[in-house]
């Protein structure tokens, strides 16, 4: 009976513990709506984008995230290859505005960064997390001085997820993991 107790209650620290909630969109859902002016101003409606292309939609955390530089990188490298098969690819960030302009510039980005001022859509699609000290205990203090220099005056971060959406305006591929490491690989994408 105290073997099973104490194994609760670790389960159970366990679980409070767990850094960032796995919740999130999935194949066949609804893809919620997509607006906003991308880095170099150009507006951008989801509804318009879908009646002839289908949507690419990748989120990051900043461009002073090594992994988030070389994903778009990567994605930039593709890009072509995925114009031609019919998607239109959106970026989305809680960086500033002018910073989105910057990793824009600093790589060579092509396509359109949008800069998610109220944390809509990172919240729309289940990827927005809080930076604290529960959500990132072994690098908080550099995280949240860099979300602090790159953020408008919030604390979220979206956990670097990849959707495509369709014209039907549904979800049919999801790459979602809570590890920042870990992103959907471009290559594959083409293959589908």
């Amino acid at each position: 009976m105290k073997k099973l107790l104490i194994t609760c209650m670790l389960l159970t620290g366990i679980a409070m513990s767990a850094q960032i909630n796995n919740e999130h969109l999935n194949i066949g859902d609804q893809a919620p709506g997509i607006t906003g002016k991308d880095q170099n101003g150009k507006e951008i409606n989801s509804a318009e984008i879908l009646r002839n292309n289908k949507i690419l939609l990748v989120f990051y955390r900043g461009n002073w995230c090594t992994y988030c530089r070389k994903h778009l990188t990567s994605l930039q490298d593709n890009l072509n290859d995925l114009n031609k098969k019919g998607y239109f690819v959106i970026v989305v960030t809680p960086e500033k505005y002018e910073k989105t302009q910057e990793t824009a510039d600093k790589l060579n980005i092509t396509f359109s960064i949008l800069h998610d001022q109220d944390n809509t859509i990172m919240n729309n699609y289940k990827v927005a997390y809080d930076v604290n000290k529960e959500n990132i205990p072994n690098y908080y203090p550099a995280i949240s001085k860099k979300v602090a220099e790159y953020n408008d005056n919030n604390s979220v971060l979206p956990v670097p997820a990849t959707y495509i959406i369709d014209k039907d305006n549904r979800v049919s591929y999801v790459q979602y993991d809570p590890d920042y490491k870990n992103r959907s690989d471009f290559k594959e994408i083409l293959k589908m």
